[in-house]
């Protein structure tokens, strides 16, 4: 049986691990080193450039401010992105809250979140991108009070990142894929990289349309 040096191995005890299921995906799959510990912002920008194609522009921001804000000198352990409510943010989709007074976020999956998700859609393949704002705006009501502006921005840009990696050209994303990446930690079998480059331009559309659909979704509860 012959082996791939990025064949899927999951993370040993002591590996480090994020919140970020696209991140651990690639220290799983040795695209990134797979103890998760001291990478780069280069080392970021070059998996992430080559994995998912995210363009330089956005993998460069999304590298330095991830190991700026929560690293040393740009390199990170991948669990330093669990500090809770420097990047990391309450509403995960699929992660619990940090306990209260907590300065670490659970890095672990959720598994009923995780269903919660998948169920979202009584399609039995498909999540769409609706299904997803629908998500969002549900986790977003479980909160005692609104994610900052900020931590707002990064929810909604992480659906718009996961719509353009897993989706299809209508938007629709396997459940598979969903229960893969998120739930699992590895890169979707049969999956191939997007064809066109997520871009800031793209991701920032995607990420405004997210907001305005969920606004919506809370003003129509509310006259409920």
């Amino acid at each position: 049986m012959s082996t791939s040096p990025h064949d899927f191995v999951p993370p040993s005890p002591g590996d480090s691990r994020s919140p970020c299921p696209a991140l651990n995906a690639l220290a799983n799959h040795s695209i990134l080193p797979h103890d998760g510990r001291n990478i780069s912002a280069s080392q970021l920008i070059h998996a992430i450039r080559e994995s998912y194609r995210v363009s330089l522009p956005m993998a460069t921001i999304l590298s330095i401010v991830g190991t700026y804000m929560c690293g040393r000198h740009f390199k990170i352990d991948l669990e330093d992105l669990a500090r809770h409510n420097v990047i990391e943010h309450d509403a995960s989709l699929t992660h619990a809250n940090a306990p209260p007074d907590g300065h670490y976020a659970p890095t672990s999956v959720d598994k009923e979140l995780l269903q919660h998700l998948l169920d979202t859609s009584k399609d039995h393949e498909y999540l769409t991108f609706d299904d997803l704002v629908q998500a969002r705006a549900a986790r977003d009501a479980t909160l005692d009070r609104p994610l900052s502006s900020l931590h707002g921005v990064i929810a909604r840009g992480e659906i718009a990142l996961t719509v353009q990696t897993l989706g299809d050209s209508a938007g629709r994303i396997p459940k598979r894929y969903i229960q893969e990446w998120f739930g699992e930690q590895r890169l979707p079998h049969g999956w191939s990289k997007p064809a066109d480059a997520i871009g800031l331009v793209s991701t920032t559309k995607i990420a405004e349309r997210v907001r305005s659909l969920v606004k919506m979704i809370q003003s129509s509860k509310k006259v409920d």
